[in-house]
This record gives structure tokens, sequence and C-alpha cells, in this order.
């Protein structure tokens, strides 16, 4: 492969050989030059993605294509990046993107910029698996919810994140909310003796996330929450390299992007690969056996992805969330491992001990 380009792995859906070519001949050419290649000038042809290869999968009607493309065409943008590797075609039915070369990304990012090595820093916990909760529900007041950062704290949660749908609602707007609840983790630490990193929901127009992140760390928050999808993929890097805090990346409106079998992304690619080579710390994914349709395969492989060796990225800490409880710990720890966020929310509430008592036997059972 030729230095100055990159390579995309498609699985593509088609009936007989012949389909298949004309796929993979239509989708290098929407890619790049959008137009009929009789009409192109020839500058402007070597732009033109290259079929590398086509061989069929042992699934019936589905063919692994390779397409390079000229690094160029990304003219060091990361948006334009992902466009050329999902723009048009993202409008096509039966394309699956299941990896991109190294050196897609090489050029373009940079990784997490404290990963799993950093937030354990931060903690000041080397070993152990990592204990996460969220604050909810939504309706609670700013003080509501920073006396229940107050019992998390002083039960020793490592971890403690905003709910994804706390943004700026009047019952408990971001500057309150954000005030009270550092205000409250710091008051907890003192009865736990230890570090509690607290991630405020940060999630808002592009120009209103880095105004809510710039408040955030002013006020000593500890890490940020952000919902990459909702507010754009490459504001991961932004925050990550203008705050300077730790980024937790919550995968609320990717679904769409990860759940289709025969298009989009495969999940270990989308959260394991292109989030985390965007500068996520740590990447929350839906976990096999709660309300969402992942099974434990897919989990293995993302979890596998964030935390294997990848153009010299640091690792992004995993965190499995939905439908994980106290009683599910010990398995997921061992399929897991210890460099993990085990996230519970809603089942640490409704326990029968109460969410502070169930706090502390989540962080027992980690150790």
């Amino acid at each position: 492969m030729d230095g100055d380009r990159f390579t995309v792995t498609y699985i593509l859906s088609a009936e007989s050989e012949k389909e298949v070519n004309s796929r993979a001949e239509s989708i290098r050419v929407e890619q790049t030059v959008e137009m009929p290649l009789s009409a192109v000038p020839a500058p402007g042809l070597h732009s033109l993605g290259r079929i590398e290869s086509i061989r069929k999968t042992e699934e019936n009607c589905r063919w692994r294509v390779v397409i390079s493309y000229p690094n160029q065409l990304s003219f060091n943008d990361i948006t334009q990046g992902i466009n050329v590797l999902f723009g048009n075609i993202s409008l096509l039915p039966g394309i699956l993107i299941t990896d991109c070369s190294d050196s897609f990304f090489k050029p373009l990012f940079s990784g997490p910029a404290h990963g799993i090595r950093g937030i354990r820093e931060l903690l000041d916990n080397p070993n152990g698996g990592i204990s996460c909760t969220a604050l909810k529900p939504v309706g609670l007041s700013p003080q509501e919810l920073a006396e229940r950062a107050l019992h998390f704290a002083a039960s020793g949660i490592d971890l403690i994140k905003d709910d994804h749908g706390l943004t700026n609602q009047n019952s408990a707007p971001f500057t309150d909310r954000v005030r009270q609840c550092v205000y409250a983790v710091r008051a907890g630490e003192q009865k736990s003796g230890k570090r509690t990193l607290y991630f405020p929901n940060i999630t808002s127009s592009p120009e209103k996330v880095l105004e809510n992140a710039i408040f955030a760390r002013e006020n000593g928050a500890d890490g940020l929450l952000l919902c990459p999808q909702l507010c754009g993929l490459e504001l991961i890097r932004t925050i990550s390299s203008e705050i300077g805090l730790p980024v937790m990346a919550h995968p609320a409106f990717s679904g769409s992007m990860v759940i289709h079998p025969d298009h989009g992304f495969t999940p270990e690619f989308y959260y394991g690969k292109l989030w985390r080579a965007l500068g996520a710390d740590c990447v929350i994914y839906p976990n096999a056996g709660g309300r969402f349709s992942f099974s434990e395969e897919t989990c293995q492989r993302i979890n596998t992805q964030l935390r294997t060796p990848f153009c010299g990225f640091q690792s992004s800490l995993p965190a499995p969330a939905g439908g994980i409880s106290l009683e599910s710990i010990p398995k997921l720890l061992q399929q897991y491992g210890p460099d993990t966020a085990y996230l519970i929310g809603g089942s640490l509430y409704a326990n029968n001990l109460g969410f502070a008592e169930a706090a502390k036997q989540f962080n027992q059972t980690l150790q």
C-alpha cells in the first residue's frame, strides 16, 4: 500500500460477483469525485478511490471489500476524514465498515489525553475494577442531586457522572448543579478517605459545549461527560485538547450507526477505534443482558478494542452500562477484568439496601 493512501474495509451486501463489483466501483467514485468518470478532468482522477480486494465471506450474499483512498482527501481535517469514510454512502443500504488502516488515523488523530492510566492516576487507584454511577433522575433539584453525589462519594464510588438527560433544565440549571455537586463530592471524599471524580454533562450546541466545559473546569469538575453524536464527533478532540480534563463519551443518538448488522459501522470499530482516536478517555457502551440489544460477543469486542495497542494511542477506559446489578459484577469482573469502569445506575437506586449502602458493597466487590 502506498504511504500516501489509507484503506477502508467494508462488508457489502450483494447477490452476485457482478453486483459487488458494481457496488465497489460506485463507492470508490461516490466517496471521492462524485461524478461520472467520463466527465472527470485528468487531475481529478488522482483523487479516486482504488479497489484493492474483493472476497466473498462465509455469510451468504456478503463480501469483504477493501478500497484505498488518497490521504490528501482529508487534508488534515478530521471531519472531512469521517466524511470520506461514510459520507454519501451512509445513505445507501448494505454497507458496513469494519476497519480502517492506521494510515487513516495517524495523520489526523491523537487519541486520549488521559486514558485508563491517567484516570487511575487521578483516582490514585492503581489496581482493581473502577466503580461508576450516574446522578439521576432528571427533575430533581441541584440540592437533591448533590445530596446523592455526597452519599456516593462518601461510599467510595470512583466515578460519578451526570445522567446524560441532565442538561440545563429549570429543575437543575447547569451552573447551579455543577457547583453544588462538586462541593458535595469533595465533602464525600473527606468521609471516604479516597478520591472520587465528578463528570458533569456538558452536551449542548457546539458553542455552549465549550462554555459549559470551561465553567465546569473552573468550578472544580474532574472530567466531562459528552454525547458526541448529538453535538459533533470532533468536539471530543476539541474538548480534550482545549480543556484538558478527561472526556467520558456517551452513546446517545449513535444507535443508528452501529445496531444494523449490514449497515453503518461495527460497534467495536465505531466506539473502540474511532471514538478512542478522537480522544475519548472513557467510552460508555450498552452492556449485554440489559434493555439494549448488544450481544456478549459484541461487548467483549468493544471492551477489548478500547484497550488494544493502536497507533500508539493511550487505551480508553471501557464503561459497560445498562442492566448491570451488584449481583452481576463478579461475572463481569471476570469477563472484562479490572481495567473497566462498571457503570451501575438505576439498580443502585432500586436496591433494597438503599443506594448508599449498595454503593459501598459495589466498591467492595470490585476490590
